[in-house]
């Protein structure tokens, strides 16, 4: 038997509403749920690159810091840098020697600044002579004093840093305590 043209057309109507609205809500909440998964993998990813970027920061800090402070004196705090009133727009100043590879040379003496200013830039720079360079960027907060209290002096620097990607921010604060050199009398 043949069918006819119109019986064909009739098995080939197409949905009906009622499985298009249940298709249609298999598709949002699949949709929704995609959405959900990216933008949660995206703020996790923003939160991972801050912590990363902090932490950078501050270690780049201390890793650039350590030695200028192994081969100087404690400073001289410039009416702060005690434990009741650390400086924080004050320059770290750092007065040291360094001894050539030779034999027959003499040590020469350095000095090396740390400065750091609340401004828009936040960055904290290291000055030795003419030249400067950034040891430290997003730096929020900063300050640093002299702790006299010990056998030896130590120097204590407080280390906020503050980095905003993604529309997040992560702050680290992180103490450092440097030994300068003990100069004997």
């Amino acid at each position: 038997m043949k069918r006819s043209r119109a019986d064909r057309h009739r098995y080939q109507r197409g949905f009906t509403l009622i499985e298009l609205l249940i298709a249609s809500a298999l598709g949002v909440l699949v949709l929704s749920a995609l959405t959900s998964i990216v933008l949660t993998t995206s703020q996790a990813a923003g939160i991972a690159y801050s912590r990363i970027e902090a932490s950078a920061q501050v270690r780049n800090f201390q890793l650039t810091a350590y030695d200028d402070f192994a081969l100087s004196r404690p400073p001289a705090a410039p009416g702060c840098g005690t434990r009741d009133g650390p400086c924080t727009t004050q320059g770290l100043v750092l007065n040291g020697s360094r001894m050539p590879n030779t034999n027959a040379g003499a040590a020469t003496p350095y000095t090396v600044t740390y400065t750091w200013h609340d401004n828009d830039s936040n960055l904290v720079r290291q000055v030795s002579g003419l030249s400067s360079r950034v040891v430290a960027s997003n730096v929020s907060a900063f300050s640093w004093y002299v702790d006299s209290s010990g056998a030896h002096p130590t120097v204590v620097i407080d280390m906020t840093v503050t980095v905003k990607s993604f529309n997040m921010t992560y702050s680290e604060s992180q103490t450092l305590r440097f030994y300068p050199r003990v100069t004997m009398p």
